[in-house]
């Protein structure tokens, strides 16, 4: 790992490498910096203990004289630490190791700063002092649900997927949204994983493992963006990993009153919109805010969504259209904000779709999709409301397409359905879209599918969704509403708005989420005067209109809003 030969050499020291890994039945990646002569080399070894653990130290050895023999560096590129300790009387001979070690009196004479670490004394070898887990050995203190069928199939193999490489802490695009705003370590996924670690081997302060002081700060300060999925070398799952150690809480403490109504946004969204009037001004009074302030924690300092005078699905069944459908069908999900919170959006969509020549129809029965259940670790809930939307659209056409306004609704049937172990899961997940995907998919095959007025010249910039961004490269929206005539569009460089569903509406989480959001807050200030900003997350929007002075759009409804005037569907204006 990180050895470095003149890269005339390389040929010759790769072919010397496979002679030490072959006899070992050892399989190897290798990936580096091949101008420079630089390696990284990962056997595929268990350390466990046993023969991996035996293969290591021959692995080691032999790397160690082949890049001696080849006058190289045993580190070319990172610094020498623990690993390399025992092998640097061989690689720097006794002459210049004396040299380094007067050094280290010189300005150390008390050798207080790490002994041992660089200048050998004998306490460090490179199969000793690894980091292995006596939960490996004990079990752990629950009994995992999840699948990780994403990578791993484990809790535990998941978890110490986190190598201690550092990623998270430098400038990575989104990852780690909180470390990012604090600098703070343990607000990392390292961070993170390490607490985990800790509270599982009661190396924190109490005895409870599923309720250290550490593993509260780390798990209730995580946003489940999934940026670490993708961004994270190893692909540690930080969203899963909390899902999975929430829900063995919950199993054994029994379910908050707070995380059983976040689980229920569905549901308020139900009953707030019988009486929508009396709901919203429910929700901007005052005393009341408090009150939930006081007793579940909700911040009076952030507005609550209002429920809509008339619910989407409501406004659908009603709706007339003439123009006769020259597609086959489709199904647009309409998640619980566009339901009962943001109907517009849905109208939007279907002005879109419709003028694509689909026949527009949606999920009879569906149910929440589970995303506020699962994040709360409330997997029960989540998993038996995942199976009813499973089932019901198991009994439509197999052809149909199921397309998603929502990100976090599409990422709940394209990946954490699978995570619970739902029948069906991966035959429906192929059939799911995002919206702005599927436009875009359909506009690429067909440029003229859709004709928009021409418009006078404006700067779309368009903030993704970290589950969009977590699933798929998020150019394609850029790509999309540049399709529309006198815009120019660009994917704002914004890392995760900070708001991630009920996070920010906490009183304990309200700081950190505005904090969280300031890069954004800061882009969409940058933009000209006259832009045009696109969210597509209903969390983004929320926290884009009470930071800033900007109302933001989801993407259908700039297309909506651009289709020329013969391409609109007959629906009526909200």
């Amino acid at each position: 790992e990180d050895t470095a030969v003149r890269p005339e050499q390389l040929p010759a020291y790769v072919a010397g490498l496979q002679s030490i890994m072959e006899p070992l039945g050892t399989d190897v990646c290798y990936y580096g910096h091949a101008a420079t002569g630089l390696l990284h080399v990962r056997p595929v070894l268990d350390l466990h203990g046993g023969k991996d653990l035996q293969k290591f130290r021959e692995v080691s050895d032999e790397v160690s004289a082949l890049v001696r023999q080849f006058k190289g560096s045993l580190a070319g590129e990172h610094g020498v630490g623990i690993a390399r300790t025992e092998y640097m009387p061989g690689q720097l001979g006794e002459q210049l190791l004396g040299v380094m070690r007067d050094i280290k009196r010189a300005f150390d004479p008390k050798n207080i700063f790490n002994p041992g670490k660089i200048l050998p004394d004998g306490r460090y070898k490179i199969d000793t002092l690894l980091r292995t887990t006596d939960y490996r050995r004990t079990g752990l203190p629950f009994e995992p649900t999840l699948a990780f069928a994403f990578k791993d199939e484990s809790f535990i193999g998941n978890l110490e997927q986190c190598n201690g490489c550092g990623g998270c802490r430098k400038d990575a695009p989104t990852m780690c949204p909180t470390f990012l705003a604090t600098g703070d370590e343990y607000l990392s996924t390292r961070g993170r994983a390490n607490a985990i670690r800790a509270s599982l081997e009661l190396r924190t302060q109490g005895d409870d493992p599923l309720r250290s002081y550490e593993l509260e700060e780390t798990l209730s300060t995580c946003l489940s963006c999934k940026a670490c999925t993708t961004e994270c070398p190893s692909n540690v799952n930080m969203a899963l990993l909390k899902a999975e150690l929430l829900y063995a809480r919950h199993k054994r403490d029994g379910l908050p009153l707070r995380e059983r109504m976040l689980s229920k946004i569905d549901l308020l969204g139900r009953l707030g919109c019988l009486t929508p009037r009396l709901a919203n001004a429910a929700l901007d009074f005052a005393p009341l805010r408090a009150l939930m302030s006081k007793t579940l924690g909700i911040t009076a300092k952030r507005p609550l969504p209002h429920y809509a005078r008339k619910r989407f699905d409501k406004w659908f069944a009603k709706r007339s259209r003439m123009n006769q459908p020259t597609r086959g069908r489709i199904i647009l999900w309409d998640d619980t904000f566009v339901r009962y919170h943001e109907p517009h959006i849905g109208i939007a969509a279907v002005r879109v779709l419709e003028a694509l020549g689909f026949d527009v129809a949606l999920p009879k029965g569906r149910r929440c999709c589970g995303r506020p259940a699962f994040s709360q670790g409330n997997l029960d809930e989540a998993r038996e409301l995942g199976r009813h939307n499973l089932r019901l659209l198991a009994t439509t056409d197999t052809e149909v397409p199921v397309v998603f306004l929502e990100p976090s609704c599409y990422s709940m049937f394209i990946e954490d359905y699978r995570e619970l172990k739902l029948a069906d899961s991966e035959a429906i997940a192929k059939r799911c879209f995002l919206f702005e995907k599927f436009v875009d998919d359909l506009l690429g095959r067909e440029p003229d599918a859709l004709r928009f007025k021409n418009g006078t010249p404006e700067t779309i910039a368009i903030h993704a969704h970290c589950h969009a961004k977590s699933l798929m490269k998020a150019g394609f929206m850029a790509t999309l509403a540049g399709r529309l005539p006198g815009r120019s569009a660009t994917l704002m460089d914004s890392s995760c708005c900070g708001m991630a569903g009920a996070f920010g509406a906490l009183d304990s989480k309200y700081e950190l989420s505005v904090k969280v959001a300031q890069p954004l807050v800061r882009s969409i200030a940058a933009q000209p005067a006259n832009a045009t900003i696109v969210a597509s997350g209903t969390s983004c929007r929320h926290q884009i209109e009470h930071l800033t002075p900007v109302k933001p759009k989801h993407m259908a409804e700039l297309l909506a809003d651009a289709l020329a005037p013969d391409e609109a569907s007959t629906a009526k204006s909200y």
